[in-house]
């Protein structure tokens, strides 16, 4: 996963944006999850108003007239767990109760410190994809 600078933006469709990155990857992102779980957001439902999404000056956002902006990170990081690339913290935090874990157990049964699971179930830092994996082979090593 790299965090770079935006290139370019193009709306695809309704609330799914496409974006160019200054390491040349093109990654579609679907806001309409993240659009529809907060209320200061619906601005971007008129399909005139995400139509008119720039990118920042400094290519460190993406800019609505309507004052709205997401900054480049949090962009890569939807666009990388839409992918597959990267783990979803609610997806983590499902994990990690659904087995009743602590942090000390989660930490333990996944082989990382407690502060990255805290980072993970805070969603401070992203998740990679061999945690990921790791989650599933846990779940696969139980089952088996």
């Amino acid at each position: 996963m790299s965090i770079g600078k935006i290139t370019g933006v193009t709306p695809v469709s309704a609330l799914v944006i496409s974006v160019a990155w200054d390491d040349n990857e093109m990654t579609a992102i679907d806001l309409a999850p993240i659009i529809a779980s907060r209320t200061a957001l619906q601005p971007l439902v008129q399909a005139d108003e995400f139509a008119a999404v720039t990118v920042s000056q400094d290519g460190w956002s993406l800019e609505w007239p309507c004052g709205i902006d997401f900054g480049a990170p949090q962009l890569r990081r939807w666009a990388d767990e839409q992918a597959g690339r990267i783990m979803a913290p609610a997806a983590f935090r499902a994990w990690v109760e659904s087995h009743g874990f602590t942090i000390d157990a989660a930490a333990a049964a996944l082989g990382l410190s407690r502060r990255t699971i805290a980072y993970y179930l805070s969603g401070e830092q992203p998740i990679s994809k061999t945690v990921m994996l790791a989650t599933i082979g846990y779940d696969g090593r139980r089952a088996a």
